[in-house]
């Protein structure tokens, strides 16, 4: 007689609950794997780096960035590699804590 185990998940009131774990003959038993080849088990993690650490970017850094066409527009420091990537050129670096009020500032210029 096989002893009555907890569902595990009751389907629903109408479906018979599914049962945690088979056991008795319906059970799977896996075969046993085969040992790893000499050369998987002489690997070793590889510990040397390439280069780093990088140094942080400031979140308030901004450059000015040229467009082709001679306007010009504020950029993160971090997206300076994206816009020469496109042609525009990068020229002076300014640190703006509080971009909202420098931008009023410029605007009222």
């Amino acid at each position: 007689m096989t002893e009555k185990k907890a569902p595990a998940v009751d389907a629903s009131p109408t479906e018979v609950p599914v049962l945690q774990g088979p056991s008795g003959p319906e059970a799977y038993v896996f075969a046993p794997a085969d040992a790893s080849p000499k050369e998987v088990l002489e690997l070793r993690p590889n510990t040397v780096t390439t280069e780093g650490p990088h140094p942080q970017i400031s979140p308030t850094m901004y450059v000015h960035m040229t467009r082709t066409d001679g306007s010009d527009f504020l950029a993160p420091l971090s997206n300076v590699d994206y816009y020469k990537a496109k042609g525009f050129t990068a020229g002076a670096e300014e640190d703006i804590p509080d971009l909202v009020a420098y931008l009023a500032e410029r605007a009222q210029k």
